[in-house]
């Protein structure tokens, strides 16, 4: 059996990392109720931005790589072209050891720009589980859906169409095809799961089961957990097809956002050359992404695409000024600045070596400088060339 949503337990490594994010959604829940907004769509975009802002260190830097990249692609695709079809290990040494100077020319690697897409998928993972169960994260919402719970466990009735309303629903995080009645008794947070993803129907057909105290006690709480849990009259826990209008409207923005946000984003990275294997990717993630974007926000709740929608609206504004920034970066400057950084790292690293601090160093061949003279002696080289740059920081560290 699967571990109950409530549980709060998403795996040994996402669940901390929820349970961190949880924390945050509760904290700005909590700020909004006492200034009388109690909504969670209101709080999934704030959170959404607060998330997306406390990423943006780890998106500057994943702009930066990509700048950086589009810029040295001449270059690396010259060297690729230079041992074209050399697969002898003397050429392939050769190559390997041109492309890592090109990358440390610009201050990148070829892993650069993996792990801040790798944090923001997990990032997005946990987030995604914090949404999909914001009761187990936010106290106050779980008491106004326990109070549904309390009494819905009185009624053998209700507590029976809990029971086969989970299975309809294909509530995830249990295993309601070996749910019985009995299980749900011992644990009164499996019916508030279920509760979780009630719609319209769900809560008038349970409503049916109670009656005088009891169904005043269940309409109040009902009425809250609308006001709770409902933008604009949609229920967040809804998919956008259980009302398709306004419901549709959801994906579409989903769509919108993420286009312009790609094509924001895109246009700066693109090189100039047609046969760029890079570009042409990235061409066609700007047209399948958005619609990627919408499919996903269809078949979800209405929750996890007002997360989708907020967070491209945000990075298209975020991307706006990333834009500008990147347009005023010297890229020469950044180039001389990393070429610096080279060769303080080299120069260290032969203080160490002679001094005996540094254990199992590979053995380098060393060559006098009146070799090195007598050798560079009156050979010019291509301004910006990768021998160019390797005789500078040789010529710096003499």
């Amino acid at each position: 059996m699967f571990q109950f949503y409530l549980t709060q337990y998403n795996g040994a490594f996402l669940g901390p990392i929820a349970k961190v994010l949880g924390k945050i959604f509760s904290f700005i829940y909590t700020i909004l109720a006492k200034v009388g907004i109690e909504n969670a769509a209101v709080t999934i975009i704030i959170f959404t931005f607060l998330i997306n802002m406390l990423m943006l260190p780890i998106t500057i830097k994943q702009q930066k790589f990509s700048k950086m990249q589009s810029k040295m692609q001449p270059e690396m695709a010259a060297i690729q072209a230079k041992y074209k079809g050399k697969k002898d290990k003397e050429s392939m040494a050769a190559q390997q050891e041109e492309l890592q100077a090109l990358y440390r020319k610009y201050g990148t690697s070829p892993a650069g720009g993996c792990l801040p897409m790798i944090i923001t998928m997990i990032v997005f993972f946990a987030l995604y589980k914090v949404i999909y169960a914001i009761p187990a994260y936010v106290p106050e919402i779980h008491q106004i859906y326990d109070n549904v719970a309390v009494l819905t466990d009185q009624n053998e009735d209700a507590l029976q169409y809990v029971l086969d309303a989970g299975k309809d629903l294909r509530v995830t995080g249990v295993s309601w095809s070996d749910m019985t009645l009995e299980k749900l008794h011992e644990n009164r947070d499996y019916v508030v799961d279920c509760l979780t993803k009630f719609g319209g129907e769900n809560w008038t057909k349970l409503s049916s089961y109670f009656a005088d105290d009891d169904l005043s006690t269940i309409n109040k709480s009902v009425k809250r957990i609308k006001k709770v849990n409902t933008l604009f009259g949609l229920n967040l826990a809804e998919t956008p097809m259980a009302k398709p209008f306004p419901g549709l409207i959801i994906p579409f923005l989903c769509m919108i956002f993420q286009f312009l946000q790609t094509h924001l984003m895109m246009n700066k990275n693109m090189t100039s050359r047609p046969d760029d294997p890079t570009q042409a990717s990235m061409k066609m993630m700007n047209k399948t992404m958005p619609i990627v974007s919408g499919l996903i926000s269809l078949g979800f709740p209405i929750g996890n695409g007002v997360y989708l929608a907020s967070s491209s609206l945000f990075r298209i504004i975020q991307q706006y000024f990333i834009n500008k920034s990147m347009d005023d970066m010297d890229i020469d400057a950044e180039v001389a600045k990393n070429i610096e950084k080279e060769r303080k790292v080299r120069e260290k690293m032969k203080l160490e070596a002679s001094d005996g601090s540094v254990k199992n160093i590979a053995k380098m061949k060393v060559t006098s400088k009146d070799d090195d003279n007598n050798k560079d002696e009156g050979k010019k080289y291509e301004k910006g060339s990768i021998s160019a740059i390797a005789h500078m920081m040789n010529s710096k560290e003499d």
